[in-house]
C-alpha cells in the first residue's frame, strides 16, 4: 500500500513539475512575442521621426547647414534595415550600428530644430515623444523576458530554446528635444 502511494505521490510531483515548465515556457514565448511587437512598433515610431525630420530638413524653414545636417541624418536613419526579416535576424552589431544611427538623428535634430514652433516642428516633435514612449514600453518587454530568462529553473531546462537573447534598445531618443 505503501508503495502505491508513493507512486501516486512521485506521479503528482512530476505532473505538477511538468505543469510549471509548460506554463512558464508559454510564458516566455509570449514575453518573446511582446519584444518582438514592441521592436516593430518602435521601428515603426523611428520610421515617422525620421520621415518627420526629412519633411522638415527640406521645407524651407530651417537654414541651409541645418537643413542639410538633419536631411543627411533622417536619409541615414530611413536607409537602415526595416524588413521583418532583418529585425528578426539582427545581431548585437546590427543593433549597435542602428542605435548609433538613431543617436546621430536625435543630436542632429537637437541642433538643427529652432526655438520657435512651427507646423512641421509640431509633427517632429511629436514623433520623437512617440519614440521616447515606443523605446521604453520596447525596454520594459526585454527586461521582464529576460529577468524571466535568469531564472536558474528556465537556464536548466532550456525553456527559452534557441531564441535569442533580447537586447535594449540604447540609444539617444530625443527626451530632451
Amino acid at each position: 500500500m505503501t508503495v502505491v502511494v508513493w507512486a501516486l505521490a512521485g506521479l503528482l510531483v512530476l505532473c505538477a513539475l511538468a505543469w510549471y515548465l509548460s506554463a512558464t515556457a508559454q510564458r516566455i514565448d509570449r514575453l518573446h512575442r511582446r519584444v518582438e511587437t514592441s521592436r516593430a512598433a518602435l521601428d515603426a515610431e523611428l520610421t515617422r521621426r525620421a520621415s518627420a525630420a526629412l519633411e522638415y530638413a527640406t521645407s524651407g524653414d530651417l537654414d541651409p547647414a541645418s537643413s542639410l545636417l538633419l536631411a543627411d541624418a533622417a536619409t541615414r536613419s530611413l536607409d537602415a534595415p526595416r524588413t521583418p526579416a532583418a529585425l528578426r535576424d539582427a545581431n548585437d552589431a546590427d543593433d549597435a550600428a542602428r542605435w548609433r544611427v538613431e543617436s546621430d538623428l536625435t543630436r542632429a535634430l537637437t541642433a538643427a530644430l529652432p526655438p520657435q514652433d512651427g507646423p512641421g516642428l509640431a509633427r517632429v516633435l511629436d514623433a520623437a515623444r512617440r519614440v521616447e514612449l515606443a523605446r521604453r514600453f520596447h525596454n520594459d518587454a526585454v527586461v521582464q523576458t529576460r529577468r524571466l530568462r535568469a531564472k536558474r529553473i528556465v537556464r536548466w531546462a532550456h525553456l527559452a530554446g534557441r531564441a535569442r537573447v533580447p537586447e535594449t534598445a540604447d540609444f539617444d531618443d530625443g527626451s530632451d528635444v
